[in-house]
């Protein structure tokens, strides 16, 4: 392993270890308190940004990774190194991705709220900006995951499978020390990250193209954010006809 491959594995090793570090230490009672003061509300956020934004931008001005390693740039072209060409077949293919995902899991979510368990849905009280910096994280950490792999074997199937299974590792940790909880919005969280780590990773393997990943995410998270406000706060009401005989006029009773 040469010097130019280490540093990219030592940079994701970096970022597990913090990841499981913060899982451990910081309880979900911590979390809550730190939430409830004013100097938790503003710590957090800027720990956050600094571990999901600022150890990647790290590692590319350290020259362990190249931007073309996390997608930020092609390989030629005047739009961020791709040609107009192949950011319209990008944008074809985050689309149809898109709905192969979106259209079962909302035909899914609407067979349930009209089974009269709409309850069990859950949704999804995040505001759009929250929407919108959480898609960015999620992406710029999964592409940053799938940069060493990609890195030492030069094959993109197999960095995106890495990568996701890097991803799991922390999830794993995450599940054993705060269980998937109770609520149905934690059980639609969960299935959530699950299917837009799926489809990151394939579009990645598709496109190569980070902006792309994180456009697509926001846009599912948003359809996904208003169906289900739809059904919960909306229930679909299921069509009765009681059976209520009225008299035949030209039935007359026997005396």
């Amino acid at each position: 392993m040469t010097e130019t491959q280490l540093w990219p594995v030592v940079w994701t090793l970096a970022s597990m270890t913090l990841a499981v570090l913060a899982m451990l230490f910081f309880s979900p009672a911590l979390l809550a308190r730190l939430h409830a003061s004013l100097a938790g509300r503003l710590v957090v956020p800027l720990l956050r940004l600094g571990y999901f934004i600022g150890l990647p931008y790290a590692a590319l001005l350290t020259g362990s990774l190249a931007p073309i390693d996390l997608g930020l740039t092609g390989v030629g072209g005047a739009v961020l190194g791709w040609d107009v060409a192949t950011w319209l077949r990008g944008l074809s293919t985050a689309l149809t991705i898109g709905l192969i995902v979106v259209l079962p899991v909302g035909l899914a979510n609407w067979q349930i709220a009209r089974a009269g368990h709409d309850a069990a849905l859950g949704a999804d009280d995040r505001s759009v900006g929250a929407i919108l910096i959480e898609a960015l994280y999620a992406e710029v950490h999964w592409a940053f995951y799938r940069a060493a792999p990609l890195i030492l074997l030069e094959n993109v199937y197999l960095a995106a499978l890495i990568g996701m299974g890097l991803v799991g590792v922390e999830w794993s940790v995450e599940l054993i020390r705060k269980g998937i909880g109770r609520a149905p919005e934690d059980r639609q969280r969960w299935l959530r990250r699950v299917l837009l780590l799926a489809v990151s990773a394939t579009l990645f393997v598709l496109t190569r193209n980070l902006w792309l990943l994180i456009g697509l995410h926001l846009v599912l998270e948003l359809i996904w954010k208003a169906w289900l406000s739809r059904l919960v706060h909306h229930p679909i009401e299921t069509a009765t006809h009681p059976i209520d005989p009225q008299p035949d006029a030209d039935v007359r009773p026997l005396n």
